[in-house]
């Protein structure tokens, strides 16, 4: 005999959960191809990071202070109006022109790291970038990058610099 409310949920519990024994996704990649060298994306994505990347509520940490963005001495800094800042990430790996790699310094809870990697391809430099471990955050912080919520969305600012 079945147990009470066996299979009440069926497929949508099924869906929520993953297979059975699954873990979470911890990695999560975007990827976006601009025209030009690996070198001039390398330098554009990191020393020119304020000049493409949209400001507003969803992506700082303190938007009534936040005036602007860069990797400085070693750390990926919002910067405040009041000359203070707020180190968001810090940097691993600095291997111009191929690849970036910072730990998150936002989600206390997580260990996670983003690496930014510059190829050269036909017509120019794919960027790949890779967020790695958010099974280590809160379930619904990562359900929410796991389904993209930004990264795809930066690259696609990165990307407009020469549309």
């Amino acid at each position: 005999m079945a147990r009470p409310g066996a299979g009440v949920l069926g497929r949508a519990a099924r869906l929520l959960q993953g297979p059975r024994g699954a873990r979470p996704v911890s990695t999560v990649r975007a990827g976006v191809t601009v025209p030009v060298d690996p070198a001039t994306a390398f330098r554009v994505f990191t020393d020119e990071i304020d000049a493409w990347y949209v400001r507003g509520r969803h992506s700082w940490v303190d938007p009534e202070r936040a005036v602007g963005i860069r990797f400085q001495h070693g750390y990926l800094r919002e910067l405040w109006s009041d000359g203070g800042h707020v180190d968001t990430g810090r940097i691993l790996t600095w291997d111009p022109p191929h690849r970036l790699v910072w730990a998150d310094l936002i989600n206390p809870t997580g260990r996670m790291e983003i690496e930014v990697a510059f190829t050269e391809v036909d017509g120019g430099t794919e960027v790949t970038l890779e967020h790695r471990g958010l099974d280590t955050l809160p379930p619904d912080v990562a359900g929410r990058i796991r389904r993209g919520y930004s990264w795809n969305i930066v690259l696609g600012w990165f990307a407009r610099r020469w549309a």
